[in-house]
């Protein structure tokens, strides 16, 4: 649950030898995890009025593939909080994550607490948007 009350909600594109990790370090935050390996899955899973505090994108996507999921992303509205794990956390990934609006970079390997604290900021960045709040 996160501040405004809403049950939080996580788009989270994780490759499926990973899913389980992932929820495990996220199980603390009472989340409802919807895990996705690409973009015709996500735009397959998702409805239009789904609303995501979080999406969860891995920073060793090619430029096509950040495309291909921009595009599922900008069906979503309010548009989530992007949070981004990588192993490189080069200026690249960092200036790349800031460029499209991005919340954060979380660098792997992360403990569950980090990974959870992260997600959090972003949960309540995301509600703190005047567009995101609830009446």
């Amino acid at each position: 649950m996160n501040t405004s009350g809403r049950e939080l909600r996580i788009l989270a594109f994780v490759p499926p030898n990973r899913r389980a990790e992932f929820s495990e370090r996220l199980a603390q935050s009472g989340a409802d995890i919807l895990f996705v390996g690409d973009s015709a899955e996500a735009a397959n899973a998702i409805a239009e009025d789904d609303v995501f505090q979080v999406t969860l994108l891995p920073g060793n996507l090619s430029d096509t593939n950040w495309w291909e999921l921009w595009g599922v992303l900008t069906r979503l509205h309010p548009s989530p909080a992007i949070l981004v794990y990588t192993h490189d956390p080069s200026f690249q990934v960092w200036s790349g994550v800031l460029d499209v609006g991005g919340h954060d970079v979380v660098v792997e390997p992360f403990s569950g607490e980090e990974l959870q604290n992260a997600v959090l900021r972003a949960a309540k960045s995301f509600e703190e948007r005047p567009e995101n709040s609830q009446p």
